[in-house]
């Protein structure tokens, strides 16, 4: 390769550092390998794959967030799954001047061959993802909080299915929508204002309601806080959980847009309208003997059910009666899928067959002795009996939290009274109960505690009041910390990396324990 009178100096990671051009200059684009076609039409300078980069590594080796990299170069997907090793990404956008303006054709330029003007090129704002429509006409910046699902229920002139067609870069389920990038919200032949009229013989229903909504409901429920779709499907028992998704598109196959205070569907002309009983069971299943609900598969010589509670896994119920294994709960029951991904709340499954034990094995009894026997429950195994105190955990909570909010306890000593939580704290259940002391635990606040508790307030220059220690100076976008945040939470919900996250919010320790509710950190500078 020809070298455009620079020196090309090699950096330590394998990437190449090249001299800032104008753009006026000429330059050599670095692409020996195949590029990506949704890659960046501006992109001036490129870099090939090597074996064991990832989109991370070389984010940061060319001093660029993971973020613009995606956007640059939007093949590798938000996960990094489509990064091939020897092709050639873009690592740089019009000279790291920002994205170029729209090309216009000048009304001035002649030619002796020719005798016609073209007309400018319709104005495109910018920033925007890669691969936005090329008939779009109109435009939304991205704000914070904003969902894809959002979007469509701010303007009602267009549907979930519209929205991302016009902006493939946001991904299939919105988790690349970068707040202050304009999305498409328009193309031709798209209404201007939301239909104000119904069908004939329909009936209006309550409002507001998410995008999709089925045309034919006649039944409606105002989600509430803390509603999730399993939870509303079994309050009700009249419908599955695929009709459910089936009839409110909009809140997503795996229910990461259930809006509250918005209204769902729950029933459609056919719907029962009282909950199925044992007699009038849907014949799906293969025990028309056994109770109800279950799902289709059950092994036709279940001897004896377990009806599932919130927090339950397979591990867990394998666990809680000592006398099978997860393998054979996975068998008798396969709807759930080897991972135990579909296992539902409120659900019966098969825990016995002809032969299974009916007490718990020897090694499953050890493991249950140390439980408190005077406890509440439900609670997890291994629980140290000499607990004086327990606490049954909510939505939000984590070990470090519930460390947080007492202050008498450390969340080792929090591990150490409830080893099934594992030292990760991955396995803290919702709804269950949990050991918060024994005999000479503080029953106060200690003063050793106040190292992971806020600092007091102390007014910064400028941003919303209180900040955490640290934050940047030239920060402009601020979030409040909710109960049951983490780092990573954050980043995610802000789309923020973690190196960026890092860099904006100095105070915080690398491994975020001393991340404070209910104050303010950085997620954007200019």
């Amino acid at each position: 390769m020809r070298l455009s009178g620079a020196c090309w100096l090699s950096l330590g990671t394998g990437a190449l550092a090249h001299p800032r051009v104008s753009p006026g200059s000429q330059y050599v684009r670095r692409q020996s390998g195949p590029v990506p076609p949704d890659t960046i039409k501006d992109c001036t300078y490129f870099y090939d794959s090597q074996p064991g980069d990832t989109c991370a590594s070389i984010a940061s080796g060319w001093g660029v967030t993971l973020q613009e990299f995606v956007t640059y170069n939007p093949s590798v997907k938000t996960d990094c799954s489509g990064l091939v090793v020897g092709s050639s990404y873009c690592v740089e956008q019009n000279y790291g001047n920002g994205p170029s303006n729209p090309v216009t054709t000048s009304s001035t330029a002649t030619s002796e061959h020719s005798t016609t003007t073209t007309s400018p090129a319709p104005t495109e704002p910018t920033p925007v993802q890669s691969g936005i429509s090329s008939q779009c006409k109109q435009y939304y910046k991205v704000q914070d909080g904003d969902t894809c699902a959002g979007i469509v229920n701010k303007y009602h002139t267009f549907t979930l299915a519209d929205f991302y067609s016009w902006n493939p870069a946001v991904g299939s389920n919105c988790e690349t929508l970068f707040v202050e990038y304009f999305v498409c919200i328009g193309i031709p032949g798209t209404p201007t204002a939301p239909p104000t009229t119904t069908s004939a013989g329909a009936t209006p229903g309550p409002s507001p309601t998410q995008s999709g909504l089925v045309t034919t409901c006649k039944s409606f429920y105002k989600v509430q806080d803390g509603d999730y779709c399993e939870k509303i499907v079994n309050s009700y028992g009249t419908f599955s959980l695929a009709d459910f998704y089936t009839w409110n598109p909009a809140i997503g196959t795996n229910c990461g847009s259930l809006f509250v205070n918005y209204y769902v569907c729950v029933g459609v002309p056919g719907t029962p309208t009282t909950r199925r009983s044992s007699a009038t069971a849907s014949t799906t299943s293969t025990t028309p003997t056994g109770p109800t609900p279950t799902q289709p598969g059950i092994i036709s010589s279940c001897t004896k059910y377990y009806k599932t509670v919130s927090g339950d896994t397979c591990q867990v119920i394998s666990d809680k009666f000592g006398t099978f294994s997860v393998s054979q709960f996975e068998s008798w029951n396969p709807a759930v899928k080897s991972d135990c991904s579909q296992l539902y709340l409120d659900y019966y499954y098969c825990i016995a067959v002809p032969g299974t034990p009916t007490t718990r094995s020897t090694t499953s009894t050890t493991k249950t002795t140390s439980t408190a026997s005077s406890g509440p429950s439900p609670t997890q195994t291994g629980i140290i009996s000499s607990c004086t105190k327990y606490y049954k955990t909510v939505a939000g909570d984590t070990c470090q939290v519930l460390s947080d909010r007492y202050g008498t306890f450390s969340v080792a000593q929090f591990v150490t009274w409830n080893p099934a939580v594992k030292p990760d704290c991955s396995l803290l259940f919702l709804g269950y109960y949990y050991c918060i002391a024994i005999p000479g635990t503080p029953t106060t606040r200690t003063s050793t505690s106040t190292a992971n508790s806020p600092p007091s307030p102390t007014p910064t220059p400028k941003g919303p009041q209180s900040q955490q220690p640290g934050i940047v100076g030239n920060c402009y976008r601020y979030y409040k910390v909710a109960s049951g945040d983490s780092c990573y939470t954050i980043e995610q919900a802000q789309k923020v990396s973690a190196s960026n996250f890092q860099k904006w919010n100095t105070g915080i320790k690398s491994d975020c324990s001393n991340l404070f509710v209910g104050y303010y950190v950085c997620t954007g500078v200019p």
